[in-house]
Formats: structure tokens, C-alpha cells, sequence
């Protein structure tokens, strides 16, 4: 069914837009404001590039961070939201859809690149000889034709085989092989097919073999020879089976080579995009995710461990064999040392998903379901640093490396009893507040408790998995660990971390319980930390959870920042649901009594504060279009009900916040 909620965009405008100079003064204020609390390290803004806003003339579905709508995106996030550094989801190469149509970042490619990289409005310029036309690029536009283009990616337009951004595609392809040997992009082209052959020969073997397999998979192969064509076969020897890759390129060269390129301009348009970053004042992060695809694991059979898989039995990600990790020859670390080694070329930093399982893997035995432990300590967390060193040379910093450590409880600790473990105190922690109680989720707590170096941490309210803060503000039942729970019991998270902030800020329980003040508590621990991040969605306000881990359905990772994020982002500050920096800061300014030591810089920091949460006297909720379905129709439905009702009553009878 489709449901039709009350949006918490309303129709209240902004009073008035700041001026140029008045986002430069904005901007100076609020990064000193974080100096003085000591937030001077990495502030991160994490977000899927798929995500990013397109302008209606060149919204082709998939986004990605070449152009000038991200750029002025990332100028915008800047200003607004005082982040130095942008953090993608995983960029790995595009493998296939889950069940019901879902789509994950983190099932991707371990070594290859997505398609959504390539820009291809970049392809229609001179210095990419115009590979293609403009009114080609026109057709990809007019392809995505979607009701919800505007507000929903559309992956299906970048990836299916027949989709005009494929069939362009193969058309600039069949131009750029037609270019004179001496041309420099065709130079670079051959260089990089040189330097990247140990992966993009086995690929491109794979995409012929998995073609002429009606798009099987390896592992589905009528052909055994084909099947275990990198494995240790007795039944096959290596002359056998160097005739039999030479006869695969044979029988189809040109779609091998139609991966290269791929991967070339994939390669080429995200350096250029990460310089236009850096141009700007921006580090680019990259995600590296703990799993690698089936292609990778066909061609580097004896790095796995066939018979265990490591996380839960809905993704099932490929175990690599950390028991030869650490063995300077094994397959297994030269595969691991390629991964981050061309993590390192692509990125500033990095994020490490999954960092425990590089500390404390869990197997599970395929068959028996059993699970078995590994105890590796840092070693392997410093074979990935050594070789991410090697290639950043003197620009490396060990800061630029944040490991995610989040678990169940029989999954890992980061603490041996009290104590943290010292494989996780010598590094940078992603920590967040998602969990918030007595003992955990707040910067004292992490600092003065749990024994987090202030430079050890980097310090959120919540990542692409977690709920969102507006619904946390607005009341909102947690629809994943309602689901997660079994029961009809919903959970709620606002009153009891309402309860923990009034003790870390004095605040009576009651104010923090309002969506305002809720959200602005919750932001305003975060500045004292060096390192903080924030996720795209809270930034903006949004109320829709971006990963629900299988109940968003096909809507998963699809959640687009619209082309006018600017209003839609005021409109909720206004609603207080959004990131309004300088009024989150002066909060923050306020729990470290610095008002009266920084008068001044306080002062402006409140104009600012205000000035962002003007409203006018009119204020007309709107009821949108329909949105996600899913399996928790009915509970959304509720939940959009709920929403609509509170932002109703805060719009129209509210006083905004003067604290």
C-alpha cells in the first residue's frame, strides 16, 4: 500500500536568506566557536554520493560527486554545517540487488568502482573529447522518468543493461577506442589497465563468462574448468588453463575492455571530484567495506575460507582467511594490502567497516553453523595501516583511519573488563549516541569513564543504520528494534535519553523532551569531541530512516537530497529538526560556560542562532506524495500520522527556543 503523510516540510518560508557576507561572518564564527571547545580535528558529513542533489536538467537518477550541483552541495555543508571533511558510503562496484528489490552500499566491489562514478555530463565536454553529445545526455535525463525522480534514486536507470546511461555508455566507449593511439587519455587508459591488471584481467574474464552464462554467477557454471579457473585443480593443468583465458578474451575482447574503461572513467572522475574537494577545503573519506564479491573471490580462491562466512545469516559476507592474514606471503594479506592499498590512492581517509572482525573475526561454518574465533590483536590493523602509509608517503596521519567497532554483545567488546582494549585505545573509534544512557553515548562518558583519548574518537549521533534524531525528537517508535524485538512492544528512545542529557547539560527533563531542545542537546555534545561526524539525513532534518535493514524494502539507499535542499533544509531548523550549527554551538558554549570568557563570539553565535529560526506567521502543513511502503506499512503510516500531528502543533502554536 502507499501512504500519504503529513510532510514535516510545511509551508512556513524563511524569513530571510543570509546574505553572502552574512554566511562568511556565519561561517568564521562558527569555526572559531569550534576551536574554542576544541572540536579542531575531522568534522565529518557522511553521505551516500548516489544521494547527492541533481538539478532537474541533469538528474539522470544516481548522482555523484563531479559537477557543480554537488559542489555547490558540499559549499553549502560547509557554511551551514561547519564539516571540513566528506565521508562516501562504499563506491565499490555495483553487484546486484538484494530481495524485494533492496539495494546495500556495503554489498558492493571490494576493488572495483561503481558506474554511478562516471559523469557522464562530463563525457560531453572538450577535455574528454566529447565522447559524447549533449543531446545524449539529454536522452539519459528524459529516461528517468519516475514519479519520485525527484525525491528517490533511480538505480535502475544507471545499471540495468538495456538503461540509457548503459547504452550511452557503450556509445562513448565505441568513440574512445576509435582515438589515435597518441592521444593522452588513451595513454592513460593503457597505463591504467598496466598498473591495475591484477584485478581488471580477472574481471573482465568474469563478466565475459558470467555473459555467455545467462548472468550466473561462478559458482552456477555448467563448465568446472571455468568454475575453478584460479583454484588448485589436479584435474587441469596451468597450460590448460592459460589457453583457456586466453580463448574466454578471445571470444569477447571488446566487453573486457568495455570493463576497463568503465573503470577508468570511474577512476578518473572520482579523483577529479575528490580534487574539486579539496579545492574547496574538503578532505574526501572513503568506506571500505568488510566484504568482497563473487568475482573477487573466483579469482582468489585460496584467500577464502570456502566452508565459513563471517556476519549474520542475512548478509552471509565472505570470510577471507584471517588465519594466513598475518603470513607476509599469503594470498589472503596480498588481496587484504590491494584493498586498502587502492583505498589509499582513492581517498584522504578511510573508514573501516567492521573494524573487530580484524581483531576478533567470528566464523560461522556454512553447514554446521558453527562459530569459531580468531584472536588476531593489531596485527592485521597494522599491516592495513602500513600499507595505507606506504602509498600516502608523508601525507598520512594516523587520524585519517577511523575503524568501526560496533557489535553485539556476542559479537565483540572493545573493553577487557574496564579496561579498553589496546587495540582499540590506539585508534580512532567511531562512537555514537544512538544508544544513549547512564553509561554510555555521551563525550564525558567516552572521555572520563570509558578511557577514550580525546583524539581516540569520532563522535556522532548516529550512521546510515541508526534512527533517525527527528524521530527520535518527535517521539517516534524505533521500527528496527520493535522488529528486531518480536513483539508488538514498540520502542522508544526520546524519554530516556531526554533523561541522561538533563544531567549532562542540567536541563530539566521536560524541556529536553521537546523536539527543539532534544535535538539540539544532542548535536551540542558532539562539539566538544576533536573528531565529530553527521549523517546527511539528521543534518537535513529528514525523518526517513535511510537504511531499516530490510523493512525500507526497495526504498533502501534510495533517499535523494532534493534540488531544493536549501529551503527544505531552513524549513526544518524552523521546525527544529534540522543541524542549526551556530545555535548548537552556543549550547555547547553555555554546558562549558564560555558565554561569559567569549561574550562576544557567544553573542554572535545566538544572532545567528536566530536569525535561522525565524518563521513567518503563516504556517500551512502540506500532505505529500506517497512515500516508502515496505513491510511496516501500516506502522509507517502510523508513524507519518504521529509526525504530522506534533509538527502541526509546533508549527502552529510554538515559540521557538531564544536558549
Amino acid at each position: 500500500m502507499r501512504i500519504y503523510p503529513v510532510s514535516q516540510n510545511s509551508a512556513i518560508s524563511f524569513k530571510r536568506q543570509l546574505t553572502k557576507a552574512e554566511e562568511a561572518e556565519m561561517q568564521k564564527i562558527t569555526a572559531e566557536a569550534k576551536n574554542v571547545l576544541g572540536n579542531t580535528g575531522n568534522s565529518v558529513l557522511v553521505v551516500h554520493d548516489a544521494c547527492l542533489p541533481q538539478a532537474a536538467s541533469r538528474n539522470i537518477g544516481v548522482a555523484n560527486i563531479l559537477g557543480s550541483d554537488s559542489a555547490n552541495f558540499f559549499d553549502f555543508a560547509k557554511t551551514y554545517w561547519g564539516i571540513n571533511t566528506v565521508q562516501m558510503l562504499p563506491q565499490g562496484e555495483f553487484v546486484k540487488k538484494g530481495r524485494a528489490g533492496m539495494v546495500c552500499a556495503y554489498g558492493y566491489s571490494a576493488l572495483g568502482l561503481n558506474d554511478s562514478l562516471i559523469s557522464m555530463e562530463a563525457l560531453t565536454q572538450p577535455h574528454w573529447k566529447n565522447l559524447l553529445q549533449q543531446n545524449e545526455f539529454n536522452g539519459i535525463v528524459q529516461a528517468n522518468d519516475k514519479f519520485d525522480k525527484s525525491t528517490m534514486v533511480n538505480f535502475d536507470n544507471i545499471y540495468s543493461e538495456n538503461s540509457g546511461f548503459q547504452k550511452m555508455l557503450r556509445k562513448s566507449f565505441a568513440r574512445f577506442m576509435a582515438l589515435d593511439a597518441e592521444e593522452p587519455l588513451k595513454k592513460e587508459f593503457v597505463k591504467f589497465k598496466e598498473e591495475n591488471a591484477d584485478w581488471l584481467k580477472p574481471k573482465g574474464l568474469y563478466a565475459i563468462l558470467k555473459k555467455q552464462n545467462d548472468g550466473k554467477d561462478y559458482y552456477d557454471w555448467d563448465s568446472e574448468l571455468d568454475r575453478t579457473l584460479f583454484e588448485a585443480n589436479e584435474n587441469y593443468s596451468s597450460e590448460v588453463k592459460a589457453a583457456r583465458i586466453s580463448e574466454i578474451l578471445a571470444s569477447d575482447y571488446t566487453e573486457a575492455e568495455f570493463l576497463n574503461y568503465r573503470q577508468f572513467l570511474a577512476h578518473k572522475h572520482l579523483q577529479e571530484g575528490r580534487e574539486n574537494l579539496n579545492k574547496q577545503g574538503l578532505k574526501l573519506f572513503g568506506d571500505i567495506p568488510i566484504n568482497f564479491s563473487d568475482d573477487e573471490k573466483w579469482a582468489n580462491p585460496s584467500a577464502f575460507k570456502k566452508d565459513y562466512y563471517i556476519g549474520s545469516n542475512d548478509w552471509k559476507a565472505s570470510c577471507i582467511d584471517y588465519d594466513s592474514l598475518t603470513e607476509p606471503t599469503s594470498s589472503a594479506l596480498k588481496l587484504l594490502k590491494r584493498k586498502f592499498g587502492l583505498a589509499a590512492q582513492r581517498y584522504d581517509g578511510i573508514r573501516v567497516d567492521a573494524g573487530w572482525m580484524y581483531i576478533n573475526p567470528r566464523m560461522v561454518q556454512r553447514d554446521t553453523k558453527q562459530i569459531r574465533r580468531l584472536e588476531l590483536g593489531d596485527k592485521v590493523m597494522k599491516l592495513i595501516e602500513k600499507e595505507f602509509a606506504s602509498v600516502k608517503g608523508g601525507k598520512f596521519s594516523p587520524e585519517d583511519i577511523t575503524y568501526e567497532f560496533k557489535a553485539g554483545p556476542d559479537e565483540f567488546s572493545m573493553f577487557n573488563g574496564s579496561k579498553l582494549r589496546p587495540e582499540v585505545a590506539e585508534r580512532v573509534v567511531i562512537l555514537e549516541s544512538e544508544y544513549l544512557n547512564n553509561g554510555w553515548g555521551f563525550r564525558e562518558h567516552y572521555l572520563n569513564v570509558s578511557g577514550f583519548k580525546p583524539k581516540g574518537f569520532i563522535f556522532g549521533v548516529g550512521d546510515h543504520t541508526a534512527q533517525p534524531l527527528a524521530q527520535i525528537a518527535l517521539g517516534l517508535p524505533d521500527s528496527v528494534e520493535t522488529f528486531k524485538s518480536g513483539t508488538s512492544n514498540p520502542v522508544y528512545r526520546r524519554e530516556g535519553h531526554a533523561r541522561v542529557l538533563s544531567k549532562v547539560f542540567g536541563d530539566d527533563v521536560e524541556s529536553l523532551s521537546q523536539p527543539m531542545n532534544f535535538v539540539r542537546a544532542k548535536f551540542a555534545d558532539l562539539m566538544g569531541a576533536k573528531h565529530n561526524f553527521v549523517f546527511f539525513m539528521d543534518a537535513l532534518g529528514k525523518t526517513a530512516r535511510f537504511d531499516a535493514q530490510g523493512l525500507n524494502d526497495s526504498d533502501n539507499y534510495r533517499f535523494k537530497i532534493v534540488e531544493g535542499y536549501k529551503a527544505d533544509y531552513h524549513k526544518n531548523i524552523q521546525n527544529g529538526l534540522g543541524l542549526n550549527l551556530p545555535d548548537v554551538l552556543s549550547k555547547a558554549f553555555e554546558k562549558a560556560e564560555l558565554q561569559e570568557k567569549h561574550a562576544n563570539l557567544y553573542k554572535k553565535l545566538q544572532e545567528y542562532a536566530r536569525i535561522l529560526k525565524e518563521k513567518d506567521s503563516q504556517a500551512v502543513l502540506k500532505v505529500q506524495p506517497p512515500v516508502s511502503t515496505g513491510k511496516i506499512g501500516y506502522v509507517a503510516c502510523v508513524l507519518a500520522c504521529v509526525s504530522g500531528a506534533l509538527l502541526l502543533g509546533s508549527a502552529l502554536f510554538s515559540k521557538p527556543s531564544e536558549n
